[in-house]
């Protein structure tokens, strides 16, 4: 009883594996996740960010996956966080100590995990807005 189970289970996952592979090859990119240049598509596949979108604290990018290599760069989203792109290297801090509060800081609240302008404390929102009852609450920018 116990085998046949497994393979119902089993079946049924084949199945369900085989249509999403299907409809995730019909199916194109958002066009928020590529760049469009001269020669070729450019995704940074590691982060919501649109293109040219990526001056936040909680923007996330693995430089060791970027083309000239770890720490090298083309543009400043080719570096994780707040560090920028001088010279084709990565420099200065990706997310330095500052106060969650602090005008300064620049959050994109699209990206949080609760969903966009949706908060668990004040780190979720932009410097210049506050958490109040798990909503950002504030002027945005």
């Amino acid at each position: 009883m116990l085998k046949a189970i497994l393979k119902r289970c089993l079946v049924t996952a084949a199945a369900a594996s085989a249509v999403l592979v299907a409809a995730c090859a019909t199916t194109p990119p958002p066009a928020s996740t590529t760049v469009q240049s001269n020669s070729a598509e450019v995704s940074h596949p590691d982060t919501k960010a649109d293109p040219g979108n990526c001056d936040y604290y909680n923007y996330y990018h693995n430089e060791s996956k970027n083309s000239a290599g770890a720490g090298k760069c083309a543009t400043d989203c080719d570096c994780d966080g707040m560090r920028s792109c001088k010279s084709g290297a990565c420099q200065g801090e990706a997310r330095a100590k500052i106060d969650c509060n602090s005008p300064d800081r620049h959050w994109n609240e699209a990206w949080n995990p609760l969903g966009a302008g949706k908060c668990a404390s004040d780190c979720d929102c932009d410097g210049r807005r506050g958490c109040q009852a798990g909503t950002c609450q504030g002027v945005a920018r």
